[in-house]
């Protein structure tokens, strides 16, 4: 399949499949005579995994590792697992700091709507 097609396929960009193979993560395709790049549908799985991969917080040098590590051989099941561990606890993190910041922002509207007046902040500047 061509570009365009391959692109559609897996739901990205013709620039992303570019993007891609400039970065390593897909290899560069075999040509037809008239330089149109030609796809197989291994390309399609591996860039089906690159999209999971990213909407599950994988970074493109993580996503890199693990395909390299595949491509020598290797199961890379261990190291998926644990940038998803990693990526998790990550998460929990900030749902914490969010959940903190909500609950100080709920309390600190309260107090303004509890004064009577509208909020005043001051500021001050050292000059």
């Amino acid at each position: 399949m061509q570009i365009g097609e391959l692109a559609k396929n897996a739901g990205v960009t013709v620039q992303a499949v570019r993007f891609y193979e400039r970065r390593g993560l897909l290899p560069s395709p075999p040509r037809k005579d008239s330089g149109y790049r030609i796809y197989s549908q291994g390309d399609l799985r591996r860039l089906q995994f690159i999209r999971q991969a990213k909407r599950l917080g994988f970074s493109l040098e993580e996503i890199k590792s693990v395909l390299q590590m595949r491509a020598g051989g290797a199961c890379p099941c261990k190291e998926v697992i644990s940038i998803a561990e990693r990526h998790l606890v990550e998460t929990e993190q900030q749902i914490r700091h969010l959940a903190r910041f909500r609950d100080e922002l709920s309390r600190t509207l309260a107090q303004w709507r509890r004064s009577k007046g509208a909020p005043f902040l001051v500021m001050r500047f050292a000059y």
